[in-house]
């Protein structure tokens, strides 16, 4: 069991795999308009929960999901989308709070057993006032990100 850095922890809202040099300013440009036309959002986690995946890591994380949030994901998902981004069907937002490698499969199988039966309470709010996004490099140690632009949602002083 790999548990995430403090530093590492964000909301994903969105994977958008390998982008092209020549396409981030479109991206860029997707999400600034996209984020810039939403208010901040106020999000509680308020489940933890597993994404078994045969082949790879298996993900543990919260979720913080709420009508406000799944209506910016989808909007977000849609306008990506259509500048040549496909999208999977479904995608929760959440946050990866660590991984259970690949190993012995009963191993693993009693690790996400263990998760599946916590009782989790949720935890404190949180507010939303930007997206950041990042460029993702894997390696064997682990990711690591790198910052490549910011996007403030829509301003409650005007």
């Amino acid at each position: 069991m790999d548990w995430e850095k403090p530093q590492k922890m964000h909301l994903t809202l969105n994977f958008l795999g390998r982008v092209e040099e020549k396409d981030i300013p479109l991206v860029e440009k997707t999400l600034n308009r996209v984020v810039s036309s939403y208010p901040p959002l106020t999000l509680t986690p308020h489940f933890l929960e597993t994404l078994y995946q045969r082949h790879e890591p298996s993900l543990i994380y919260l979720a913080a999901s709420s009508p406000e949030l799944l209506d910016f994901q989808k909007s977000l998902s849609l306008s990506l989308s259509k500048i040549k981004f496909p999208q999977p069907i479904r995608f929760l937002p959440h946050i990866t709070i660590g991984k259970l490698r690949r190993q012995d499969p009963a191993l693993t199988k009693r690790y996400l057993g263990q998760i599946d039966d916590y009782e989790f309470s949720p935890l404190p709010k949180f507010t939303v006032d930007h997206i950041t996004l990042y460029e993702s490099f894997l390696s064997r140690s682990g990711s690591t990100y790198q910052k490549k632009a910011r996007f403030m949602l829509q301003s409650t002083s005007s």
